[in-house]
């Protein structure tokens, strides 16, 4: 744990900062490599002076030393090795801090770049390379006040430059100390941000399964509940080609031919029923696009009535056209089948649903309309709540109209009930008009 480098971590890690910090040092180092082979060029053949204090960063030999390094940084940095990268960063930076330095003595106000430099390198590279390289500037600091105590100073000044020199690699030292801990508190918090943020990925991922999970348990009461329809409708249409079977082996030769081509009709006829019952097994994640409510309307009507039995009566009442609606066309018609189902059931024999759509206010609205046993107020606030249902126990699981409230919502529309106790209840939808080009028109 105490070479952790912050560079490493960010890169395990593949968080959207790292591209851009790589991007600023890598072109930083390969600047710093070009304008140090410049400099040091420009030393050798312009100003005469390989090694010196009279020349600016004394000479051509700190910038010539360094300039391979920031070229190595600059390399791994290409190569996405970080942690290479900015190990031979913070070495050229302390080649060229202490090669300027030696020349001009232990009082050059440069030395003092030392304890900064310390303090970044612990941080960012790990405790043990940043104390690393603090102990190598400390070192030549100490040596270079030796071998270079600077030209002009008299022996009576040595043991202030001793003080001063000492004091300087104590505070570089205590700089290193202080990075240490900054590095520690840093490198702590980023795996505490960091297991938070796998937590909430994990738990947004064990949302959306258990999302899929209850939109697979909604799809499912309502395929049971239509599949009952459509079965009570195939046995009606079973009972009628039987009856052509019967006639059409007691008949002549063009009387059945007659008959194949009523029990050919018939199963035409039924075909749709199945085409329904199959399309709403399948599961839809749904596509939001402008959807033409109208029409959506006529098609689920004229399905509806080959499901419906003769007992209930469905009229519509459906405008030419209507402006388009955002929304997934497939939600729309599992969200209508929810409600007539619901209305079916609601009717105990003879009974009429009604279907209508229009426009008002910007917005498009949908009404499903039956003449059933009604609900009284406290039913109305529960209705659209989770496994509430009136049904006996085994006959529902009170989904449907949740399935439909959560449809409604994700189309940004609102949905409205109102019903008394044995007259009726009528379901309201409503939905912002669209521009069709896959924009929501304000109110």
């Amino acid at each position: 744990m105490t070479q952790e480098s912050l560079f490493g971590f960010l890169t395990s890690t593949r968080l959207p900062v790292v591209s851009s910090l790589s991007m600023v040092i890598r072109w930083l180092s390969l600047g710093m490599a070009v304008a140090g082979v410049a400099y040091g060029v420009t030393c050798l053949f312009h100003a005469g002076g390989f090694w010196t204090a009279e020349l600016p960063w004394s000479g051509a030999l700190p910038s010539l030393a360094a300039a391979p390094m920031f070229l190595v940084a600059w390399t791994n940095w290409r190569h996405k090795r970080l942690q290479r990268a900015a190990s031979w960063l913070f070495v050229a930076l302390f080649t060229v801090s202490i090669l300027a330095n030696l020349p001009r003595g232990g009082f050059s106000p440069a030395w003092y770049l030392h304890p900064v430099l310390c303090l970044l390198a612990t941080i960012c590279l790990g405790v043990i390379p940043g104390l690393s390289l603090t102990l190598v500037a400390v070192s030549a600091l100490l040596v270079g006040a030796v071998v270079w105590p600077g030209e002009g100073v008299p022996d009576v000044v040595l043991p202030e430059l001793w003080v001063h020199v000492t004091s300087l690699a104590a505070v570089a030292l205590a700089s290193a100390l202080a990075g240490a801990i900054v590095n520690r508190l840093l490198f702590m918090a980023l795996l505490t941000a960091e297991a938070q943020r796998r937590k909430n990925f994990e738990s947004s991922r064990a949302l959306r399964h258990r999302e899929k999970l209850l939109r697979h348990a909604l799809r499912v009461e309502t395929i049971g509940d239509l599949a009952g329809m459509v079965c009570h409708q195939l046995r009606n249409t079973f009972q009628v080609l039987m009856g052509h079977v019967t006639m059409g082996e007691m008949a002549s030769d063009a009387e059945r031919i007659r008959r194949l081509s009523l029990i050919e009709e018939t199963l035409e006829q039924s075909r749709p029923l199945l085409d329904q019952l199959m399309s709403m097994a399948h599961p839809d994640e749904g596509t939001t696009e402008p959807c033409d409510v109208a029409d959506v309307l006529r098609q689920f009507v004229s399905q509806a009535r080959r499901v419906l039995p003769a007992t209930v009566q469905l009229h519509d009442e459906i405008p030419a056209t209507l402006p388009p609606v955002l929304m997934n066309a497939r939600g729309l018609v599992h969200a209508l089948w929810n409600l007539v189902i619901n209305a079916r059931q609601a009717i105990t024999g003879e009974g009429v649903i009604t279907l209508r759509c229009g426009e008002d206010r910007h917005q498009v609205w949908l009404e499903v309309q039956d003449t059933g046993v009604g609900m009284t107020r406290e039913v109305q606030e529960r209705i659209f709540d989770p496994y509430f249902t009136t049904k006996p126990p085994g006959q529902g699981t009170g989904l449907g109209l949740t399935a439909v409230a959560r449809f409604v919502r994700g189309s940004n529309g609102l949905i409205q009930v109102d019903s008394q106790a044995g007259s009726g209840t009528t379901f309201r939808m409503r939905f912002p008009q669209g521009d069709g080009a896959g924009r929501v028109r304000s109110a």
